[in-house]
C-alpha cells in the first residue's frame, strides 16, 4: 500500500510539472511546429466510412488532400487529436492545440508507468528502482517541456518505450510479438527515425534464437510474425502514405518520398537552409551531450548519470535489460548526434534510459538508504525542474515585449523584423499591429552586394531593430565565413556602431524559487536554440540614433 502512494504521489508531480503553464503562450500558438501541426489537424476531417480511410487518393485525413504539399511527421499523433477533439468538440484552430498539448502530456506520463514496469522486470523484488526510475523520469526538465507542445516527440517516446517492454517478455511469445509489432508500427506512424530502434529489435531477436536452438525452427517462426505484422500494422495506422487503397500494391505514396528527398537535403550543410543553420560547427556527440546535460537533466542528475553511467558496467553481463538500455542510448546518441541536425528533442527517446541507469545504481547504494542523504540528494534533484517552473509562472517574453512595443513606440513608427521568427508586437486585445510599419530583413540570405543594397535600405527606413529571439543573432554570427557582412551586422548592432542602441531587453530564465523573489537563475543563453526559442526567447529592441550603413 505505502508503494502504490509513492508511485500515486509521483504521478501526481508529474501531472503537477506537466500541466503547470498549460496555456504559456496566452492563446498566440508561438511554437512554429506544433502552429502548423494545428493547421493541419483542424483541417483534416474524420472519414465518413472505412473505404475512405484507406484510399489515399480520397482520404479526409491525409494532409496531401488538404493543400499540404509537405508533410514527413507520422499523421497518428495527429489522428488521436482529431479524435478526441471531436469527441469534446474542441476541433478549431484556437482550441484544438490544448487538445494535443493534454494528449502530449499523457504520452508522457505513460513514459512513467512503463518505466515502471520495465524496472520491475529487472529486479522483481526491489521496488525502489521501479519508483525511483518513474519520479527521475517525472522530474527531468525536457520531458516536461515537450510536454507543454503538441508535437509528435512524446508519442514517439512512448510508443517505443512500448516497443521495448514488449521486447523484453520473456519469452518471446505470439502475443508479445504481436504487440511488439503494434507498437514498433505506432512509433514509425509517429515519426519514421524510429526506424533506429530496428538494431535493437534485431539483437533481442538473434539472442532469443541463440538460447532457443532446441525449438529453433519454432522460434523463428514466432519472430517471424515481426517482419510479417509490422508493414501491416504501420498501413492500418498510416495508409495516406501509400500510392493507393490497393493492399497488393505497396509502393510508397510519391509526395511523401519527394518530402523525405527534400528533408534530407535540408540536413545537407552545403544547402544553408536556414533553420539548419544553427548546427553549422557544432561538434558530433559533444553538442548533444553539452545540451543533454547542461539543460535537458541539468548538473545534479547529470553527475549522478555520469557516475552511474560507469559504475554500472560490470553489472551488464547479469543483467540484460541494463545492456540493451545502453546500446539504445549509444546507438541513438552516436548516429543523432552525428547529423547535422542535433536538436535535443530528436534525444528524447533516451531519457527514460538515463533515468534507469541512475536509478539502477542509487538504490543499490548503501548511503541512499539513508532516509537524510536520500531526501538531500532528492531536493538537489528537484532545484532546477522547479526552477524551469519559472518561465511558466509569468508571462512568455514575447507577450511582454508587445506590450512594451505598443506603450513606448509611437504608432506609425517603423519596425525592422526577421524574418524566419516571430513578427513582434502580437496582437493583443485594444491593440494593433498594423499602426506600426514593418521592413523584414532576410538576413539568411546569401552575402551578396544585392541583398546589403536592400538591407541598408530597410535599415535608413526603420526606426527600432526587433530581435524577437536569437534564432538569428545566435546562428549566423557562428559561421563568419559564409556571413562576413552579417556576422559584422550583429556586431556592430550589439556594441552600438550601426547606430542603434538598446533599449528593451526581455529575458526569461529558470529561477528558484520559481515564485517570488528569485535567490538564483541558471542562465541558460547558451543552450540550443529550440531550448528556449519557444516557451522562454530573449527579446531584444533597438532605437535609431543614427545609422552606418554595412559595406
Amino acid at each position: 500500500m505505502k508503494n502504490k502512494l509513492i508511485f500515486l504521489f509521483i504521478i501526481l508531480l508529474a501531472f503537477a510539472f506537466r500541466l503547470y503553464g498549460f496555456n504559456w503562450d496566452s492563446d498566440q500558438h508561438l511554437h512554429p511546429d506544433e502552429r502548423f501541426l494545428t493547421m493541419v489537424a483542424s483541417d483534416i476531417d474524420l472519414p465518413g466510412k472505412i473505404s475512405d480511410y484507406f484510399d489515399p487518393q480520397t482520404s479526409t485525413l491525409s494532409p496531401y488532400n488538404h493543400h499540404y504539399s509537405f508533410f514527413v511527421y507520422g499523421t497518428l499523433p495527429l489522428n488521436l487529436v482529431k479524435i478526441v477533439g471531436q469527441l469534446i468538440g474542441k476541433t478549431d484552430y484556437d482550441n484544438l492545440h490544448f487538445v494535443g498539448r493534454f494528449l502530449s502530456t499523457l504520452f508522457d506520463i505513460g513514459i512513467i508507468f512503463l518505466l515502471y514496469k520495465i524496472s520491475q522486470k529487472i529486479k522483481p523484488r526491489q521496488t525502489s528502482l521501479a519508483l525511483l526510475s518513474a519520479f527521475l523520469y517525472a522530474i527531468m526538465v525536457l520531458p516536461i517541456q515537450l510536454s507543454h507542445f503538441f508535437a509528435v516527440d512524446t508519442f514517439l517516446s512512448f510508443f517505443l518505450l512500448l516497443s521495448f517492454y514488449f521486447l523484453i517478455s520473456s519469452p518471446l511469445n505470439f502475443f508479445s510479438v504481436l504487440a511488439l509489432s503494434f507498437s514498433f508500427a505506432a512509433s514509425l506512424a509517429c515519426k519514421v527515425s524510429a526506424l533506429y530502434f530496428a538494431p535493437i529489435i534485431a539483437l533481442v531477436f538473434s539472442v532469443s534464437l541463440f538460447k532457443n536452438k532446441k525449438q529453433f525452427s519454432k522460434h523463428l517462426l514466432i519472430l517471424s510474425l515481426f517482419p510479417l505484422f509490422t508493414p501491416v500494422f504501420y498501413r492500418l495506422l498510416q495508409p495516406h502514405l501509400f500510392v493507393s487503397a490497393n493492399w497488393f500494391n505497396w509502393w510508397l505514396h510519391p509526395q511523401f518520398v519527394q518530402n523525405i528527398k527534400e528533408l534530407q537535403s535540408f540536413s545537407n550543410p552545403d544547402s544553408w537552409f536556414p533553420p539548419a543553420v544553427q548546427w553549422q560547427g557544432t561538434v558530433p556527440i559533444l553538442f548533444p551531450l553539452k545540451n543533454i546535460f547542461l539543460w535537458g537533466l541539468g548538473l545534479p542528475l547529470s553527475l549522478a548519470l555520469i557516475l552511474s553511467f560507469f559504475k554500472n558496467l560490470k553489472f551488464l553481463r547479469r543483467h540484460f535489460i541494463l545492456l540493451l538500455a545502453y546500446l539504445w542510448i549509444l546507438i541513438l546518441l552516436v548516429y543523432q548526434g552525428s547529423q547535422v541536425t542535433k536538436t535535443m528533442r530528436y534525444f528524447l527517446p533516451i531519457y527514460p534510459y538515463l533515468a534507469l541507469l541512475i536509478s539502477f545504481y542509487l538504490s543499490s547504494q548503501k548511503y541512499f538508504k539513508n532516509i537524510f542523504i536520500k531526501i538531500f540528494i532528492i531536493t538537489l534533484f528537484l532545484i532546477y525542474p522547479l526552477s524551469f517552473m519559472a518561465i511558466y509562472s509569468r508571462p512568455i517574453t514575447r507577450l511582454t515585449a508587445s506590450l512594451w512595443i505598443y506603450q513606448n513606440i509611437p504608432p506609425g513608427s517603423v519596425l525592422a523584423t526577421e524574418h524566419w521568427d516571430d513578427y513582434l508586437p502580437l496582437y493583443l486585445p485594444g491593440f494593433d499591429p498594423a499602426s506600426y510599419g514593418n521592413q523584414t530583413l532576410e538576413l539568411y540570405n546569401p552575402d551578396t552586394a544585392q541583398k546589403w543594397q536592400k538591407i541598408n535600405q530597410q535599415l535608413a527606413l526603420s526606426d527600432y531593430i526587433i530581435l524577437s529571439s536569437n534564432r538569428l543573432y545566435g546562428s549566423i554570427p557562428k559561421s563568419p565565413d559564409h556571413y562576413p557582412q552579417s556576422t559584422k551586422y550583429y556586431q556592430d548592432l550589439f556594441d552600438g556602431s550601426l547606430g542603434f542602441s538598446k533599449v528593451a531587453e526581455f529575458s526569461s530564465y529558470p529561477c528558484f524559487p520559481p515564485f517570488g523573489r528569485s535567490w538564483f537563475c541558471f542562465n541558460d543563453d547558451s543552450s540550443e536554440e529550440a531550448f528556449t526559442v519557444y516557451d522562454h526567447p530573449k527579446v531584444l529592441i533597438f532605437q535609431k540614433n543614427f545609422f552606418v550603413p554595412i559595406n
